[in-house]
């Protein structure tokens, strides 16, 4: 699973024209379809697709197509994401990541809506208002360097839409995600706990704050959030390294960790054995 916008400050095709901390705008182009790609929003996120399309599935199995010239809102949260690039051609978008700060600051504009509405994305029309603040931005700051500009021009991004023929609904979408309901923490952690996801993370996608979050958990689970990710996520490991051949480094990642120092060091204090040398002495032990 790829965590995003961290990802793509990684990604050396992706071109990052504005970037401050989760915040971000960001130019993606691809020519190989990028399937079934399960990802972590870490923030809020717009996608304008220039050329091709994308197939988007929610947790809940909610699926959105976003055609050429569409923008989709896609709040913070987990995601399968396919790419659809045309016969020789690439797949083309910019996208748009702006974190809570962002949000609060512009819905402190708008009064509390009481409708509700159960879509988790929103498909909004890529009008002339939008078509010009991208063309500009894009020419204004691409290679430029100018990070400072990061969240003015994402919140007057964020006021164009509200003016737009959707801006109502758009603006109801972002209010009901921040009053999003609690989920059950132990469903969710039961399916979910080999993600590489922090306490905060956890939090925010049970629909609580992480103080809260904690408290609930210890009554669920009678530990800690921590020492009970660590403890599950061994007891993958441990498995995965006695009944397959992947490497130590891809074990790792499917048991939540993308940094692999870090996972070998916690496997090694659990099982006093490094994970190659707990994969080397179990294969001998079914040697024997």
């Amino acid at each position: 699973m790829k965590v995003v916008p961290q990802a793509f400050y990684q990604h050396p095709k992706i071109e990052k024209v504005l970037v401050d901390g989760l915040s971000c705008v960001i130019l993606k182009s691809v020519q190989h379809s990028d399937l079934q790609n399960e990802r972590y929003l870490a923030s809020h996120a717009l996608t304008l697709v220039l050329n091709g399309g994308l197939r988007i599935e929610t947790k809940e199995g909610d699926l959105s197509i976003v055609n050429k010239n569409q923008m989709i809102l896609l709040p913070r949260g987990l995601y399968m994401i396919s790419d659809i690039i045309p016969k020789n051609e690439s797949f083309e978008a910019i996208v748009f990541f702006f974190d809570e700060e962002i949000t609060d600051e512009f819905l402190q504009n708008f009064e509390v809506s009481d409708i509700t509405n159960s879509n988790n994305s929103i498909i909004l029309a890529y009008d002339q208002n939008i078509r010009l603040f991208t063309d500009t931005l894009i020419t204004l700051y691409r290679n430029k360097n100018q990070h400072q500009f990061t969240k003015p021009k994402l919140l007057e991004l964020l006021h164009l839409i509200s003016l737009s023929d959707a801006g109502e609904a758009f603006v109801n979408r972002l209010q009901h995600h921040k009053r999003r309901a609690k989920k059950d923490i132990k469903a969710f952690m039961g399916d979910n706990y080999d993600k590489p996801l922090d306490i905060e993370d956890y939090a925010y996608l049970t629909g609580r704050s992480i103080s809260t979050f904690r408290r609930d958990f210890k009554s669920k689970f009678g530990v800690s959030p921590k020492k009970w990710l660590v403890q599950r996520r061994m007891e993958k490991a441990a498995l995965l390294l006695k009944d397959t051949p992947s490497s130590v480094t891809a074990i790792a990642q499917q048991v939540g960790y993308e940094n692999t120092s870090h996972f070998i060091k916690i496997f090694q204090n659990k099982f006093s054995l490094s994970p190659k040398q707990f994969q080397i002495k179990y294969r001998k032990d079914i040697l024997l």
